[in-house]
């Protein structure tokens, strides 16, 4: 293993060597080709050439860096296929202002600083240096925002299938709910009970968990709903649940303007399902779910009162409702464990936005 880990790094470092050579030859060659452009006579003698690798050198490693620069705003400001006129506008400002620095400093040290040249003779003659500098500095910003477009839009392809069959899967794990075995078991548990005790309350929960089921499978084909269906959906899991828990789980819903936001289905349904699931409910320990919107955020907060053996289970959920919000808006989806509460905050999409996608 170590030996694996050193070869890795080795081959890192002969990796960075061989791209910091590829660009000092590169810049060379740019240079020397620019030499041969603007000069009619050509003096090769060892000084001229090492002046003009020099400054070949520092204009080409200095315009290398754009790299870096574009590395640090891509991750903050650029999107090449959610937002293409944007990121180009913002990606071309950056590299020109930088490179512009690098250009215009890179000059003046060799020919103001160095050779003494004045800014105005040097503007003269070196004018069309300036050009061929932007022009070979345009040529290949283009080649590589062209690239990190259409790696962009390979991801965005790739992201997509992924959710597609995420999708599938969402699908079968509904249908699988429908015949889970704790929820059913529990379910006729209840109605055990209530049949001995109310025939009339039995009946009135048969028809409840009836169309429970029957808008469980009419969510199974969406990909997002209104928040107003999302909170009739849950009422109705809630509606099954207290008639097991009684008194015991207390809800309370704060949420205005439903119709107006959009949320995965079963977002809701799934995060009380976590709260009864894993939390101790009986008179002492009565759990409180508060569902309230916040700064463009659905807020699920219950108080946390965990089984002193915590119950095991496939904790895809959270990852899983997390990675499909990461598709459909660039905020996430956040989890804060507090000692007495757990608190889920979703990100809302906005009626307009619809399905973001790229």
């Amino acid at each position: 293993m170590q030996l694996e880990i050193m070869k890795n790094k080795d081959d890192k470092k002969s990796g960075y060597l061989t791209r910091i050579l590829v660009m000092g030859g590169v810049s060379i060659l740019i240079g020397i080709i620019s030499v041969l452009l603007l000069s009619n006579s050509i003096r090769w003698d060892v000084k001229s050439w090492l002046f003009t690798a020099g400054y070949s050198l520092m204009l080409g490693y200095g315009l290398f860096l754009n790299g870096f620069v574009y590395h640090f705003v891509e991750k903050r400001w650029i999107h090449w296929v959610k937002r293409p006129v944007r990121s180009v506008f913002i990606a071309f400002a950056v590299t020109t202002v930088y490179s512009t620095c690098v250009i215009f400093f890179t000059n003046w040290l060799w020919y103001i600083f160095f050779l003494g040249y004045a800014w105005n003779k040097f503007l003269t003659y070196g004018k069309y240096m300036l050009i061929i500098e932007y022009a070979a500095l345009y040529i290949i910003t283009i080649f590589f925002f062209s690239k990190a477009f259409f790696s962009d839009w390979r991801r965005s392809l790739h992201a997509e299938e992924a959710l597609k069959q995420e999708a599938v899967s969402l699908q079968y794990k509904v249908l699988s709910n429908q015949v889970n075995p704790h929820f059913l078991f529990n379910s006729l548990n209840v109605l055990s009970s209530l049949i001995n005790l109310d025939k009339d309350r039995a009946q009135t929960f048969v028809g409840k968990l009836s169309n429970f089921y029957r808008d469980l499978l009419a969510v199974r084909s969406k990909e997002i709903v209104t928040l107003k269906e999302e909170v009739d959906f849950v009422n109705q899991y809630l509606d099954l649940q207290q008639e097991r828990f009684g008194q015991n789980i207390v809800v309370d819903i704060q949420t205005d303007n439903l119709n107006n936001h959009q949320i995965i289905p079963m977002t809701l349904q799934m995060l009380v399902e976590n709260a009864i699931k894993h939390n101790q409910i009986n008179k002492e320990n009565t759990l409180r779910i508060k569902i309230y919107l916040q700064n463009n955020y659905l807020i699920v907060e219950n108080t946390f009162k965990p089984y002193l053996s915590p119950v095991e289970g496939e904790k895809l959920g959270l990852k899983n409702l997390s990675e499909r919000y990461k598709f459909l808006t660039d905020r996430t989806l956040e989890v804060e464990k507090a000692q007495d509460k757990f608190i889920v905050k979703v990100p809302l999409l906005q009626m307009e936005d619809n399905l973001i996608r790229p």
